[in-house]
């Protein structure tokens, strides 16, 4: 796996661990992406354990996961109150 397919793999577990923090109350949303990010540390360790080179590449994207997964999630909040705001406006009756 290279360093643009590692970046894929990234981009895709950041985003699936950004759609369930959205679930999660906002006061315990660090601690559980914290948690997360720490998964999947470990499940990289145990998958490059065998290539020093990539192990380095992929703790170098584990490393900034957190960050990408916050704004990640707030993107989402973003989102979600666009389409609800936008859906609202639609909804009132013209006088």
């Amino acid at each position: 796996m290279n360093r643009e397919q590692q970046a894929a793999r990234i981009e895709k577990i950041v985003t699936k661990i950004a759609e369930r923090a959205v679930t999660v109350p906002p006061d315990h949303r660090p601690a559980y992406i914290q948690a997360e990010v720490e998964k999947v540390r470990q499940a990289f360790l145990e998958t490059y354990e065998a290539d020093e080179g990539l192990r380095a590449c992929a703790m170098e994207f584990v490393d900034k996961m957190s960050g990408w997964i916050e704004a990640r999630v707030h993107a989402l909040e973003t989102e979600a109150v666009g389409k609800a705001e936008t859906g609202k406006s639609r909804a009132e009756p013209k006088p």
